[in-house]
Protein backbone atom coordinates (compact mmCIF):
# COMPACT_ATOMS: atom_id res chain seq x y z
CA UNK A 1 0.00 0.00 0.00
CA UNK A 2 1.32 3.45 -0.91
CA UNK A 3 1.06 6.22 1.66
CA UNK A 4 1.17 9.76 0.27
CA UNK A 5 1.01 12.75 2.60
CA UNK A 6 -0.59 16.12 1.83
CA UNK A 7 -1.77 19.05 3.90
CA UNK A 8 -5.30 19.67 5.15
CA UNK A 9 -6.70 22.64 3.22
CA UNK A 10 -9.83 23.29 5.30
CA UNK A 11 -11.34 22.25 8.62
CA UNK A 12 -14.71 23.35 10.00
CA UNK A 13 -15.70 22.43 13.55
CA UNK A 14 -19.28 23.63 13.13
CA UNK A 15 -20.06 21.43 10.14
CA UNK A 16 -17.47 18.90 11.32
CA UNK A 17 -15.73 18.65 7.96
CA UNK A 18 -12.11 18.35 6.90
CA UNK A 19 -10.93 18.92 3.35
CA UNK A 20 -7.66 18.43 1.51
CA UNK A 21 -6.05 17.50 -1.78
CA UNK A 22 -5.79 13.74 -1.64
CA UNK A 23 -3.30 13.60 -4.55
CA UNK A 24 -1.80 16.69 -6.21
CA UNK A 25 -1.29 16.27 -9.95
CA UNK A 26 2.02 17.17 -11.53
CA UNK A 27 4.03 16.58 -8.34
CA UNK A 28 6.21 13.66 -7.37
CA UNK A 29 6.80 11.85 -4.10
CA UNK A 30 9.60 9.46 -3.27
CA UNK A 31 8.47 6.41 -1.34
CA UNK A 32 10.71 3.46 -0.56
CA UNK A 33 13.28 4.62 -3.11
CA UNK A 34 10.75 4.94 -5.96
CA UNK A 35 9.36 8.23 -7.27
CA UNK A 36 5.66 8.32 -8.07
CA UNK A 37 3.35 10.76 -9.84
CA UNK A 38 -0.40 10.53 -10.39
CA UNK A 39 -2.41 11.15 -13.55
CA UNK A 40 -5.66 13.19 -13.33
CA UNK A 41 -8.58 10.91 -12.49
CA UNK A 42 -6.31 8.08 -11.39
CA UNK A 43 -7.51 7.89 -7.77
CA UNK A 44 -10.79 6.07 -7.11
CA UNK A 45 -12.33 4.82 -3.84
CA UNK A 46 -11.83 1.10 -3.26
CA UNK A 47 -15.05 0.78 -1.23
CA UNK A 48 -18.38 2.42 -0.72
CA UNK A 49 -17.04 4.09 2.44
CA UNK A 50 -13.48 5.34 2.84
CA UNK A 51 -12.51 5.85 6.50
CA UNK A 52 -10.59 8.80 7.96
CA UNK A 53 -8.07 7.52 10.53
CA UNK A 54 -5.62 9.04 12.98
CA UNK A 55 -2.06 8.17 12.01
CA UNK A 56 -2.99 5.10 9.93
CA UNK A 57 -4.31 3.38 13.07
CA UNK A 58 -7.21 1.22 11.97
CA UNK A 59 -8.45 1.15 15.54
CA UNK A 60 -8.87 4.95 15.57
CA UNK A 61 -11.38 5.89 12.85
CA UNK A 62 -12.63 9.48 13.20
CA UNK A 63 -14.76 10.00 10.09
CA UNK A 64 -15.67 8.97 6.58
CA UNK A 65 -15.07 10.46 3.13
CA UNK A 66 -18.16 12.13 1.66
CA UNK A 67 -16.70 13.41 -1.61
CA UNK A 68 -13.74 12.83 -3.92
CA UNK A 69 -13.64 15.36 -6.78
CA UNK A 70 -11.14 15.91 -9.58
CA UNK A 71 -9.77 19.45 -10.07
CA UNK A 72 -6.85 20.76 -12.17
CA UNK A 73 -4.73 20.81 -9.00
CA UNK A 74 -5.56 17.29 -7.91
CA UNK A 75 -8.16 15.01 -6.35
CA UNK A 76 -9.89 16.86 -3.50
CA UNK A 77 -11.30 14.76 -0.65
CA UNK A 78 -13.87 15.95 1.89
CA UNK A 79 -14.61 14.12 5.15
CA UNK A 80 -17.39 14.18 7.71
CA UNK A 81 -15.87 13.89 11.17
CA UNK A 82 -17.53 11.75 13.83
CA UNK A 83 -19.01 13.12 17.04
CA UNK A 84 -17.05 12.32 20.18
CA UNK A 85 -13.68 12.92 21.81
CA UNK A 86 -11.60 11.44 18.97
CA UNK A 87 -13.50 13.44 16.36
CA UNK A 88 -13.12 16.65 18.37
CA UNK A 89 -9.39 15.97 18.71
CA UNK A 90 -9.08 15.45 14.95
CA UNK A 91 -10.79 18.78 14.22
CA UNK A 92 -8.71 20.68 16.76
CA UNK A 93 -5.42 19.23 15.54
CA UNK A 94 -6.33 19.82 11.89
CA UNK A 95 -7.20 23.42 12.77
CA UNK A 96 -4.07 24.21 14.79
CA UNK A 97 -1.85 22.32 12.37
CA UNK A 98 -0.38 19.96 14.93
CA UNK A 99 -1.87 17.17 12.83
CA UNK A 100 -2.42 19.18 9.69
CA UNK A 101 -1.54 16.65 7.01
CA UNK A 102 -3.54 14.05 5.14
CA UNK A 103 -1.87 10.75 4.31
CA UNK A 104 -3.63 8.48 1.87
CA UNK A 105 -3.31 4.71 1.78
CA UNK A 106 -3.66 3.65 -1.86
CA UNK A 107 -3.00 0.50 -3.85
CA UNK A 108 -1.69 0.75 -7.40
CA UNK A 109 -3.91 -0.86 -10.01
CA UNK A 110 -2.21 0.33 -13.22
CA UNK A 111 1.12 2.14 -13.62
CA UNK A 112 3.82 2.69 -16.23
CA UNK A 113 7.48 3.65 -16.28
CA UNK A 114 7.61 7.35 -17.20
CA UNK A 115 11.41 7.42 -17.46
CA UNK A 116 14.01 9.09 -15.22
CA UNK A 117 13.09 6.66 -12.45
CA UNK A 118 9.50 7.96 -12.18
CA UNK A 119 6.49 5.61 -11.97
CA UNK A 120 3.37 7.20 -13.46
CA UNK A 121 0.26 5.92 -11.69
CA UNK A 122 -2.67 5.65 -14.10
CA UNK A 123 -5.15 3.99 -11.70
CA UNK A 124 -5.08 3.49 -7.93
CA UNK A 125 -7.59 2.32 -5.31
CA UNK A 126 -8.00 4.58 -2.27
CA UNK A 127 -8.23 2.36 0.82
CA UNK A 128 -8.05 4.89 3.67
CA UNK A 129 -7.01 8.44 4.55
CA UNK A 130 -5.28 9.48 7.77
CA UNK A 131 -4.56 12.69 9.64
CA UNK A 132 -0.79 12.98 10.19
CA UNK A 133 1.61 15.59 11.58
CA UNK A 134 3.82 16.16 8.53
CA UNK A 135 2.91 16.16 4.85
CA UNK A 136 5.33 15.05 2.16
CA UNK A 137 3.95 17.09 -0.79
CA UNK A 138 5.42 20.60 -0.43
CA UNK A 139 2.98 22.22 -2.84
CA UNK A 140 -0.15 21.67 -0.77
CA UNK A 141 -0.54 24.21 2.06
CA UNK A 142 -3.32 25.09 4.47
CA UNK A 143 -5.37 27.82 2.78
CA UNK A 144 -8.35 28.28 5.06
CA UNK A 145 -9.48 27.44 8.57
CA UNK A 146 -13.05 28.26 9.56
CA UNK A 147 -13.36 30.77 12.42
CA UNK A 148 -15.48 28.44 14.51
CA UNK A 149 -12.74 25.86 14.31
CA UNK A 150 -10.04 28.12 15.77
CA UNK A 151 -10.34 28.36 19.58
CA UNK A 152 -7.48 30.89 19.73
CA UNK A 153 -8.94 33.46 17.29
CA UNK A 154 -10.57 36.58 18.79
CA UNK A 155 -14.34 36.90 18.47
CA UNK A 156 -15.75 39.02 15.65
CA UNK A 157 -19.25 40.05 14.71
CA UNK A 158 -21.12 37.55 12.64
CA UNK A 159 -21.52 40.07 9.85
CA UNK A 160 -17.84 41.00 9.67
CA UNK A 161 -16.92 38.72 6.84
CA UNK A 162 -13.28 38.88 5.82
CA UNK A 163 -12.31 38.60 2.16
CA UNK A 164 -10.26 35.63 1.07
CA UNK A 165 -6.54 36.48 1.14
CA UNK A 166 -4.75 37.02 -2.15
CA UNK A 167 -2.09 34.36 -2.33
CA UNK A 168 0.15 36.66 -4.40
CA UNK A 169 0.00 39.63 -2.02
CA UNK A 170 -0.33 37.73 1.24
CA UNK A 171 1.99 34.72 1.17
CA UNK A 172 1.91 32.12 3.91
CA UNK A 173 3.92 33.17 6.96
CA UNK A 174 7.38 31.71 7.40
CA UNK A 175 7.45 28.95 9.99
CA UNK A 176 9.87 29.33 12.90
CA UNK A 177 11.01 25.74 12.55
CA UNK A 178 13.10 24.53 9.64
CA UNK A 179 11.00 23.85 6.48
CA UNK A 180 10.61 20.21 5.42
CA UNK A 181 12.61 20.75 2.24
CA UNK A 182 15.74 21.87 4.11
CA UNK A 183 15.60 19.37 6.94
CA UNK A 184 18.55 17.01 7.23
CA UNK A 185 17.70 13.62 5.77
CA UNK A 186 18.03 11.94 9.15
CA UNK A 187 15.44 14.25 10.75
CA UNK A 188 13.09 13.83 7.80
CA UNK A 189 13.38 10.07 8.02
CA UNK A 190 12.56 10.14 11.73
CA UNK A 191 9.50 12.37 11.37
CA UNK A 192 7.97 11.19 8.09
CA UNK A 193 5.64 8.19 8.18
CA UNK A 194 7.19 4.94 6.97
CA UNK A 195 5.54 4.03 3.64
CA UNK A 196 4.52 0.51 2.79
CA UNK A 197 4.23 -0.49 -0.87
CA UNK A 198 2.13 -3.43 -2.00
CA UNK A 199 1.57 -3.59 -5.74
CA UNK A 200 -1.90 -4.58 -6.92
CA UNK A 201 -2.21 -8.32 -6.52
CA UNK A 202 -4.06 -10.62 -8.89
CA UNK A 203 -7.25 -12.15 -7.54
CA UNK A 204 -6.36 -14.50 -4.71
CA UNK A 205 -7.14 -18.16 -5.03
CA UNK A 206 -9.45 -19.57 -2.37
CA UNK A 207 -6.50 -21.40 -0.83
CA UNK A 208 -4.33 -18.26 -0.78
CA UNK A 209 -7.15 -16.22 0.73
CA UNK A 210 -7.58 -18.67 3.62
CA UNK A 211 -3.82 -18.79 4.18
CA UNK A 212 -3.56 -15.00 4.33
CA UNK A 213 -6.65 -14.79 6.52
CA UNK A 214 -4.95 -17.06 9.08
CA UNK A 215 -1.72 -15.04 8.87
CA UNK A 216 -3.71 -11.84 9.38
CA UNK A 217 -5.23 -13.28 12.55
CA UNK A 218 -1.69 -14.00 13.72
CA UNK A 219 -0.74 -10.35 13.19
CA UNK A 220 0.82 -10.29 9.71
CA UNK A 221 0.06 -6.78 8.38
CA UNK A 222 0.87 -7.56 4.75
CA UNK A 223 -1.57 -10.49 4.80
CA UNK A 224 -4.19 -8.29 6.45
CA UNK A 225 -3.87 -5.76 3.62
CA UNK A 226 -4.09 -8.48 0.97
CA UNK A 227 -7.23 -9.89 2.58
CA UNK A 228 -8.69 -6.39 2.85
CA UNK A 229 -7.92 -5.65 -0.80
CA UNK A 230 -9.46 -8.93 -1.94
CA UNK A 231 -12.74 -8.02 -0.21
CA UNK A 232 -13.17 -4.69 -2.00
CA UNK A 233 -15.91 -5.83 -4.33
CA UNK A 234 -17.93 -8.11 -2.10
CA UNK A 235 -20.11 -7.84 0.95
CA UNK A 236 -18.58 -9.26 4.12
CA UNK A 237 -20.03 -10.19 7.46
CA UNK A 238 -17.15 -8.81 9.49
CA UNK A 239 -16.94 -12.08 11.45
CA UNK A 240 -13.29 -12.96 12.08
CA UNK A 241 -12.42 -16.31 10.58
CA UNK A 242 -15.52 -16.64 8.39
CA UNK A 243 -14.67 -17.19 4.74
CA UNK A 244 -16.90 -14.79 2.72
CA UNK A 245 -19.41 -15.97 0.15
CA UNK A 246 -17.20 -15.22 -2.87
CA UNK A 247 -14.42 -17.55 -1.72
CA UNK A 248 -16.85 -20.13 -0.36
CA UNK A 249 -18.39 -20.44 -3.82
CA UNK A 250 -14.93 -20.46 -5.38
CA UNK A 251 -14.07 -23.50 -3.26
CA UNK A 252 -17.27 -25.53 -3.58
CA UNK A 253 -18.25 -24.15 -6.99
CA UNK A 254 -15.63 -26.36 -8.58
CA UNK A 255 -16.80 -29.41 -6.64
CA UNK A 256 -18.55 -31.79 -9.02
CA UNK A 257 -20.43 -33.84 -6.46
CA UNK A 258 -23.51 -35.96 -7.04
CA UNK A 259 -26.41 -34.74 -4.87
CA UNK A 260 -29.45 -36.36 -6.54
CA UNK A 261 -31.89 -36.08 -3.62
CA UNK A 262 -30.77 -32.63 -2.47
CA UNK A 263 -30.85 -31.18 -5.98
CA UNK A 264 -34.31 -32.65 -6.49
CA UNK A 265 -36.09 -31.37 -3.38
CA UNK A 266 -34.16 -28.26 -2.26
CA UNK A 267 -36.62 -25.48 -1.46
CA UNK A 268 -36.62 -21.97 0.01
CA UNK A 269 -33.97 -20.49 2.28
CA UNK A 270 -33.91 -21.08 6.01
CA UNK A 271 -35.37 -18.45 8.36
CA UNK A 272 -32.90 -15.86 9.65
CA UNK A 273 -32.98 -17.14 13.23
CA UNK A 274 -34.30 -19.90 15.44
CA UNK A 275 -33.80 -23.65 15.51
CA UNK A 276 -37.39 -24.60 14.61
CA UNK A 277 -39.32 -24.00 11.41
CA UNK A 278 -43.06 -23.59 12.07
CA UNK A 279 -45.46 -24.36 9.22
CA UNK A 280 -49.27 -24.06 9.23
CA UNK A 281 -51.17 -27.30 8.74
CA UNK A 282 -54.86 -28.27 8.57
CA UNK A 283 -56.09 -30.04 11.66
CA UNK A 284 -59.68 -29.99 10.37
CA UNK A 285 -60.35 -29.00 6.77
CA UNK A 286 -63.50 -27.17 5.59
CA UNK A 287 -66.22 -29.55 4.45
CA UNK A 288 -69.43 -28.55 2.67
CA UNK A 289 -72.59 -30.51 1.88
CA UNK A 290 -75.71 -30.68 -0.29
CA UNK A 291 -78.51 -28.55 1.14
CA UNK A 292 -81.78 -26.98 0.09
CA UNK A 293 -81.31 -23.49 -1.32
CA UNK A 294 -83.35 -22.00 1.54
CA UNK A 295 -81.39 -23.75 4.29
CA UNK A 296 -78.67 -21.90 6.20
CA UNK A 297 -75.13 -22.45 4.93
CA UNK A 298 -73.64 -25.48 6.65
CA UNK A 299 -70.14 -25.39 7.98
CA UNK A 300 -67.95 -27.58 10.08
CA UNK A 301 -65.55 -26.42 12.78
CA UNK A 302 -62.20 -25.93 11.05
CA UNK A 303 -58.86 -25.78 12.81
CA UNK A 304 -55.36 -24.81 11.69
CA UNK A 305 -52.43 -26.05 13.71
CA UNK A 306 -48.66 -25.91 13.51
CA UNK A 307 -46.26 -28.35 11.98
CA UNK A 308 -42.88 -27.93 13.67
CA UNK A 309 -39.73 -28.93 11.81
CA UNK A 310 -36.47 -29.01 13.71
CA UNK A 311 -33.48 -27.26 12.17
CA UNK A 312 -30.43 -29.47 12.58
CA UNK A 313 -26.88 -28.15 12.70
CA UNK A 314 -24.06 -29.92 10.87
CA UNK A 315 -20.50 -29.08 11.81
CA UNK A 316 -17.01 -30.42 11.27
CA UNK A 317 -13.61 -29.03 12.16
CA UNK A 318 -10.08 -30.26 11.64
CA UNK A 319 -6.99 -28.89 13.38
CA UNK A 320 -3.64 -28.44 11.67
CA UNK A 321 -0.46 -26.52 12.20
CA UNK A 322 0.18 -23.13 10.65
CA UNK A 323 3.27 -24.59 8.99
CA UNK A 324 1.24 -27.27 7.21
CA UNK A 325 -1.08 -24.59 5.82
CA UNK A 326 1.75 -22.36 4.66
CA UNK A 327 3.89 -25.09 3.10
CA UNK A 328 1.20 -27.31 1.62
CA UNK A 329 0.07 -25.84 -1.67
CA UNK A 330 -3.71 -26.10 -1.88
CA UNK A 331 -4.05 -27.80 1.50
CA UNK A 332 -6.79 -25.45 2.75
CA UNK A 333 -8.91 -25.82 -0.35
CA UNK A 334 -8.40 -29.60 -0.48
CA UNK A 335 -9.36 -29.89 3.20
CA UNK A 336 -12.50 -27.83 2.71
CA UNK A 337 -13.51 -29.93 -0.31
CA UNK A 338 -13.20 -33.16 1.67
CA UNK A 339 -15.27 -31.72 4.53
CA UNK A 340 -17.92 -30.48 2.11
CA UNK A 341 -18.11 -33.90 0.46
CA UNK A 342 -18.75 -35.38 3.88
CA UNK A 343 -21.52 -32.84 4.45
CA UNK A 344 -23.17 -33.56 1.10
CA UNK A 345 -23.15 -37.30 1.79
CA UNK A 346 -24.67 -36.80 5.24
CA UNK A 347 -27.46 -34.61 3.82
CA UNK A 348 -28.30 -37.27 1.23
CA UNK A 349 -28.48 -39.92 3.96
CA UNK A 350 -30.66 -37.69 6.16
CA UNK A 351 -33.04 -36.99 3.28
CA UNK A 352 -33.34 -40.66 2.39
CA UNK A 353 -34.12 -41.52 6.02
CA UNK A 354 -36.78 -38.80 6.21
CA UNK A 355 -38.48 -40.10 3.07
CA UNK A 356 -38.38 -43.72 4.21
CA UNK A 357 -39.66 -42.84 7.70
CA UNK A 358 -42.62 -40.92 6.27
CA UNK A 359 -43.68 -43.59 3.77
CA UNK A 360 -45.94 -46.54 4.48
CA UNK A 361 -44.80 -49.97 3.34
CA UNK A 362 -46.35 -51.34 0.17
CA UNK A 363 -45.60 -54.89 -0.93
CA UNK A 364 -43.51 -54.99 -4.08
CA UNK A 365 -44.67 -56.81 -7.18
CA UNK A 366 -42.93 -59.53 -9.10
CA UNK A 367 -40.75 -57.02 -10.90
CA UNK A 368 -39.76 -53.35 -10.82
CA UNK A 369 -42.48 -52.27 -13.26
CA UNK A 370 -45.19 -53.94 -11.18
CA UNK A 371 -43.83 -52.35 -8.03
CA UNK A 372 -43.80 -48.89 -9.64
CA UNK A 373 -47.38 -49.44 -10.80
CA UNK A 374 -48.55 -50.54 -7.35
CA UNK A 375 -46.79 -47.67 -5.59
CA UNK A 376 -48.08 -45.05 -8.03
CA UNK A 377 -51.63 -46.31 -7.61
CA UNK A 378 -51.25 -46.25 -3.81
CA UNK A 379 -50.01 -42.64 -3.82
CA UNK A 380 -52.88 -41.52 -6.01
CA UNK A 381 -55.46 -43.48 -4.01
CA UNK A 382 -54.30 -42.24 -0.59
CA UNK A 383 -53.50 -38.60 -1.39
CA UNK A 384 -55.16 -37.77 -4.68
CA UNK A 385 -51.78 -36.63 -5.98
CA UNK A 386 -50.06 -37.77 -9.14
CA UNK A 387 -46.57 -39.02 -8.37
CA UNK A 388 -43.79 -37.54 -10.46
CA UNK A 389 -40.59 -39.16 -9.16
CA UNK A 390 -39.24 -42.67 -8.72
CA UNK A 391 -36.38 -42.65 -6.20
CA UNK A 392 -34.37 -45.85 -6.33
CA UNK A 393 -31.18 -47.53 -5.21
CA UNK A 394 -28.53 -48.18 -7.90
CA UNK A 395 -29.31 -51.95 -8.09
CA UNK A 396 -32.98 -51.20 -8.93
CA UNK A 397 -31.84 -48.91 -11.74
CA UNK A 398 -29.55 -51.70 -12.98
CA UNK A 399 -32.46 -54.15 -13.08
CA UNK A 400 -34.34 -51.72 -15.32
CA UNK A 401 -31.40 -51.65 -17.72
CA UNK A 402 -31.41 -55.44 -17.94
CA UNK A 403 -35.01 -55.48 -19.18
CA UNK A 404 -34.93 -52.30 -21.30
CA UNK A 405 -37.08 -52.67 -24.41
CA UNK A 406 -39.88 -54.60 -22.77
CA UNK A 407 -40.62 -51.81 -20.28
CA UNK A 408 -41.79 -48.20 -20.72
CA UNK A 409 -38.30 -47.16 -19.68
CA UNK A 410 -36.15 -44.53 -21.37
CA UNK A 411 -32.74 -43.34 -20.37
CA UNK A 412 -30.22 -45.60 -18.80
CA UNK A 413 -27.68 -42.83 -19.28
CA UNK A 414 -25.57 -40.81 -16.90
CA UNK A 415 -26.10 -37.10 -16.50
CA UNK A 416 -24.58 -34.17 -14.64
CA UNK A 417 -26.57 -35.30 -11.64
CA UNK A 418 -25.72 -38.97 -11.79
CA UNK A 419 -27.75 -41.84 -13.24
CA UNK A 420 -30.92 -40.77 -15.02
CA UNK A 421 -33.94 -41.98 -16.92
CA UNK A 422 -37.72 -42.07 -16.83
CA UNK A 423 -40.37 -44.74 -16.54
CA UNK A 424 -44.16 -44.60 -16.83
CA UNK A 425 -44.09 -40.81 -16.75
CA UNK A 426 -41.92 -40.70 -13.62
CA UNK A 427 -38.47 -39.09 -13.53
CA UNK A 428 -35.92 -41.49 -12.10
CA UNK A 429 -33.63 -40.27 -9.31
CA UNK A 430 -30.92 -42.78 -8.39
CA UNK A 431 -29.14 -42.39 -5.07
CA UNK A 432 -26.75 -44.70 -3.21
CA UNK A 433 -28.18 -43.29 0.03
CA UNK A 434 -31.06 -45.76 -0.28
CA UNK A 435 -30.49 -49.32 0.81
CA UNK A 436 -30.23 -52.03 -1.84
CA UNK A 437 -33.57 -52.89 -3.42
CA UNK A 438 -35.26 -49.69 -2.21
CA UNK A 439 -37.79 -48.08 -4.54
CA UNK A 440 -39.83 -44.98 -3.63
CA UNK A 441 -42.59 -43.39 -5.69
CA UNK A 442 -43.61 -39.92 -4.59
CA UNK A 443 -45.06 -36.54 -5.37
CA UNK A 444 -41.77 -34.66 -4.89
CA UNK A 445 -43.51 -31.39 -4.01
CA UNK A 446 -44.21 -32.71 -0.48
CA UNK A 447 -40.52 -33.42 0.20
CA UNK A 448 -38.47 -30.44 1.31
CA UNK A 449 -34.83 -29.62 2.04
CA UNK A 450 -33.63 -26.27 3.32
CA UNK A 451 -29.97 -25.65 4.04
CA UNK A 452 -27.52 -22.83 4.62
CA UNK A 453 -26.44 -21.36 1.32
CA UNK A 454 -23.62 -20.98 0.90
CA UNK A 455 -22.05 -23.17 3.53
CA UNK A 456 -20.27 -21.37 6.35
CA UNK A 457 -16.56 -22.03 5.95
CA UNK A 458 -14.29 -20.96 8.80
CA UNK A 459 -10.58 -20.64 9.42
CA UNK A 460 -9.81 -19.80 13.05
CA UNK A 461 -6.55 -19.53 14.93
CA UNK A 462 -6.96 -21.66 18.06
CA UNK A 463 -3.40 -21.41 19.36
CA UNK A 464 -0.05 -19.85 18.61
CA UNK A 465 0.72 -22.55 16.05
CA UNK A 466 -2.66 -24.23 15.57
CA UNK A 467 -5.54 -23.39 13.28
CA UNK A 468 -8.89 -25.01 12.67
CA UNK A 469 -10.60 -25.31 9.30
CA UNK A 470 -14.30 -26.04 9.66
CA UNK A 471 -17.66 -26.13 7.94
CA UNK A 472 -21.02 -25.35 9.52
CA UNK A 473 -24.50 -25.62 8.04
CA UNK A 474 -28.11 -25.64 9.20
CA UNK A 475 -30.52 -28.09 7.56
CA UNK A 476 -34.19 -29.07 7.62
CA UNK A 477 -35.56 -32.24 6.00
CA UNK A 478 -39.31 -32.62 5.92
CA UNK A 479 -42.06 -34.67 4.26
CA UNK A 480 -45.31 -32.75 4.60
CA UNK A 481 -47.73 -35.45 3.44
CA UNK A 482 -46.73 -39.05 4.08
CA UNK A 483 -49.61 -40.39 1.97
CA UNK A 484 -47.92 -38.91 -1.13
CA UNK A 485 -44.80 -41.06 -0.62
CA UNK A 486 -44.71 -44.84 -0.92
CA UNK A 487 -41.75 -47.18 -0.57
CA UNK A 488 -41.11 -50.79 -1.45
CA UNK A 489 -38.06 -52.84 -0.40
Amino acid sequence: MLQFDIDVTAADAETRTIEGIAVPYGETANLGGTTYTFEPGSLQPARTRTPLLLGHDRNRPVGVMTELADTPEGAIARFRVDQGAEGDLALEQATTGSRGGLSIGAEIVTAEDAGNGIVNVKAAALLEVSLVAIAAFSGANVTNVAADADPFKSNTDAGDEQPDPDPDSNPAPVQENTPMETMPEQIAAETAPIPTIIEKQPALSADAFVTHMVKAQLGNNDSARLVEASLDVIDTTGVVGLVPDYYTMQIIGGLSENRPLANNVRRAALPASGMTLVKPVWNTTPVGGWIDQNDPTPSNAIAIGNHDVNIAQWAFGVAMTVASLERGVGVAEATYLQIVRSYYADVETRLASAIVDAAGDVASGANVLASIGNLSAAVYSDSGRRPDKAYMAPDVWASLLSTEGSLPFTGGQTSANGLAGSIAGLDIVVTPSLSAGALIVADSSVIELRESSPLQLRANVVGSMQIELGVTSFVTTDVELAAAVKIAD
